[in-house]
């Protein structure tokens, strides 16, 4: 009895190696196999992510120059492909894609364009519509894609360009309703003469971004009832409290104010939506001393990374300006210079008057802005992703104070615009507002540093 249990106890020792022999070597196998797909789909796929439409043309013109080379040349030197599979594979692709293609010659003739561009476009007839090669005017009437043609044309380089088309009305006597589409496109330069423009519906990513912004300004009007109790608690327990805790209490009314100030710009953003534009209080106001009111205001954030700022301008430059809501706007930009500046760092704020318009420059030594990014910097709530800035910090915020900035720009009927700066290689934000005495531009400017 004792042999039979010895014997059927070696036989469970000698099973489990077996099995775990052939567990080991599936495992190893496996792990092996593994490792050479990773190999080979390293090598096969080697594609970029696409994040946008200017990505997407140029890698498709990228293709089109290495895979569309012209195999023998006429007399005149013109060049065409040996098989015409090749141009068949291009017009399946084009007509496949999940955006709109068109693509004229030399004269303005149109010779490609696909059925999402004639859905766009209002093309009629798409299946006759290239038998006589027309003109772009004759079936598409847009300024804006005819100028986009002309400047690729010109310069032989893409460009990118967003409008709202509205389609020609088919019959004058008898007018229907046309509706514009927003759309953005791309273009493409291939060559004598020929230009191909990518189209992009922006009609669902529009109305997307509309109810957002209905959503935050209902979020907004609810949240301002509720911050008001807060607010009046905190002012009634502040007389009440021990002298060595009341710092906590005028810290709670500083945030609590910060939030009013946040629910009041959302709730202006909302109005100015709708076509309502926010009262403005008008008055005299000298630049430099709202300059460095502002940067009084900074001055504790600043300090922590020893940044300073410079103002180079004529001192005199008055405005007649909103001076809270310019205040707001300085606050926003520096407040954002400095949170990306580098410790020991300089900060530069320049104003100058050109053509009656006084200009002010914020210039930093930050990370600046990724290329692919300044398009969409003023946009509400849109934030750089930390990865594509050169530190690969994320320094925070809610997105909305290039917004707001934005906005208040356009309520003093003046205009903004953000760069990367050629010689500090940060942010560099221009905004010009008008400028009601002009006769002052013959001032000396001159250089001051504020608060180093």
């Amino acid at each position: 009895m004792k042999l039979e249990l010895l014997w059927l106890l070696v036989g469970i020792v000698i099973g489990a190696i077996a099995t775990s022999s052939c567990w080991l070597s599936w495992h190893y196998a496996k792990k092996k196999w593994n490792r050479k797909l990773r190999k080979r789909s390293q090598h096969v796929f080697k594609v970029r992510s696409i994040h946008s439409l200017k990505s997407w043309a140029k890698n498709i013109q990228q293709n089109l120059q290495q895979d569309l080379q012209p195999k023998y040349r006429d007399q005149n030197g013109n060049g065409f492909i040996e098989h015409d599979s090749e141009r068949l594979l291009w017009e399946n692709i084009i007509e496949s894609a999940p955006i709109g293609y068109i693509q004229v010659d030399q004269d303005n003739h149109l010779n490609i364009f696909n059925q999402r561009a004639a859905t766009m476009l209002g093309i009629m007839n798409p299946q006759q519509g290239l038998l006589r090669k027309p003109f772009l005017l004759q079936v598409i009437r847009s300024y804006e894609l005819d100028h986009l043609i002309e400047q690729t044309r010109s310069q032989s380089m893409g460009f990118q360009v967003d409008w709202v088309f509205h389609p020609a009305i088919p019959d004058p006597v008898d007018p229907v309703p046309q509706q514009g589409r927003p759309i953005r496109a791309y273009s493409i330069y291939l060559e004598h003469g020929q230009v191909g423009i990518f189209l992009e519906d922006r009609q669902e990513a529009i109305a997307i971004a509309q109810q957002r912004d209905r959503w935050t300004s209902d979020v907004a009007h609810e949240l301002k009832t509720p911050l008001t109790s807060i607010r009046l608690v905190a002012e009634t327990l502040e007389p009440r409290v021990e002298p060595s805790a009341r710092i906590w209490v005028e810290r709670l009314l500083s945030e609590i104010e910060r939030l009013t100030n946040l629910v009041k710009d959302l709730l202006d953003l909302g109005q100015m939506d709708v076509g309502i534009e926010p009262h403005l209080q008008i008055s005299e106001v000298n630049l430099a001393d709202l300059v460095r009111s502002v940067w009084t205001t900074l001055e504790p954030l600043a300090n922590r990374k020893k940044v300073s700022l410079q103002y180079i301008g004529d001192e005199t430059i008055t405005l007649r300006i909103d001076e809270s809501r310019i205040y707001r706007l300085l606050l926003n930009l520096l407040d954002n210079s400095i949170k990306h500046s580098p410790a020991l760092q300089c900060i530069t704020i320049k104003a100058s008057i050109v053509d009656s318009k006084v200009h002010i420059e914020t210039i930093d030594a930050g990370d600046g802005f990724p290329e692919d990014a300044l398009s969409h910097i003023f946009e509400r709530f849109y934030r750089v992703e930390s990865s594509r800035t050169r530190s690969g910090l994320d320094h925070g915020g809610s997105g909305l104070g290039l917004a707001i900035a934005y906005q208040i720009v356009l309520l003093h009927k003046g205009t903004i615009t953000a760069r990367n700066h050629p010689e500090t290689g940060g942010a560099w934000i221009t905004i010009a507002l008008p400028y009601q005495n002009p006769t002052t531009s013959e001032n000396l400017q001159t250089s001051q540093p504020l608060r180093k």
